[in-house]
């Protein structure tokens, strides 16, 4: 049994590992502002000023704007 719980305990521990490693790269991407030039719903440039302000866009302002508004939920009136 203590067989079973120490290959367990290395299995987590491995699995943490992994985990954190991904996180790592995630962050040092986010860090260094790894996003785009152009648009990856239009294809169209996104400003440099966009670019400077969120370093991680995929997207142009207007397209970020639409793509959040068709996630959000329909407030329905209560009439």
């Amino acid at each position: 049994m203590e067989k079973f719980a120490d290959e367990l305990d290395m299995a987590q521990v491995h699995t943490e590992r992994e985990l954190q490693l991904r996180i790592d790269v995630i962050q040092r991407h986010a860090n260094a502002g790894l996003g785009r030039t152009f648009c990856i719903d239009c294809g169209e440039l996104i400003p440099e000023s966009r670019r400077q302000h969120v370093p991680n866009a995929q997207r142009c302002a207007h397209c970020q704007d639409r793509m959040e508004c068709s996630r959000s939920p329909v407030r329905r009136s209560a009439a």
